[in-house]
């Protein structure tokens, strides 16, 4: 009988690796998240259930120039789970599909609950601060709070020197939404909060912005309650 549970142990933390999401505005830090190549998801299929113990099926959505989806149906045991991955090439689209479908069975899961960091990166080279993560403790990596996204980014309107020595309060706008990203993080929905929130590189760039990031907050919030 097999141990599902160990699908979802944590990966050696040789094998995790880093990718940029988002840089500040000058370039001089980067958010960086988690991630497992899909040849490290393929080793745990083969070491839990074994390589005759599994199946992956996929299929094309979208195959655009830059632009691929493809859905993947992974059978575990004749348990089966679906998902769909994208990516700028056929390749990556098929990886993030199987990667995604995998996480399903608890594959990396607990990547997910790491939230993204903001570290120190170098413009010139593209290099960034790896983030240290003990082996087997992923709980030993800090977390870092969607809200403090906000924190990151610039400012929606430019301080002046008298504003810059004294912050001011926070908008009564700005305070509503860090009161749903705290409310969306308790559902476990910090990766889809912070994704809003980089489309909008912090609070907007207008009032309309403002109140156009904080529907969306509120539609997510709605459509998981």
């Amino acid at each position: 009988m097999n141990d599902w549970s160990k699908l979802s142990e944590p990966f050696p933390a040789s094998e995790v690796q880093w990718r940029v999401e988002a840089l500040s505005k000058d370039k001089r830090r980067a958010m960086v998240v988690p991630y497992v190549d899909a040849r490290s998801v393929l080793d745990r299929l083969d070491e839990v259930v074994g390589p005759e113990g599994w199946q992956d099926h996929y299929e094309v959505l979208v195959e655009k120039e830059g632009n691929y989806a493809v859905k993947c149906r992974l059978t575990l045991l004749e348990v089966s789970k679906e998902d769909v991955g994208e990516g700028d090439s056929l390749k990556a689209a098929f990886s993030d599909a199987l990667k995604r479908a995998a996480v399903k069975f608890g594959v990396g899961r607990y990547l997910y609950r790491l939230e993204k960091q903001w570290v120190d990166h170098d413009p010139a080279t593209g290099h960034f601060e790896v983030p240290r993560l003990e082996p087997g403790h992923p709980e030993n990596l800090p977390e870092l709070h969607p809200s403090a996204v906000l924190e990151e980014l610039p400012e929606a309107k430019p301080l002046g020197e008298s504003e810059a020595e004294t912050p001011p309060a926070k908008p009564e706008p700005q305070e509503l939404i860090h009161r749903l990203i705290d409310r969306l993080k308790e559902l476990g929905m910090g990766k889809e909060v912070a994704r809003i929130v980089m489309k909008y590189q912090g609070y907007g760039s207008s009032p309309e912005e403002t109140k156009r990031l904080y529907g969306e907050l509120r539609a997510l919030l709605k459509g998981k309650s």
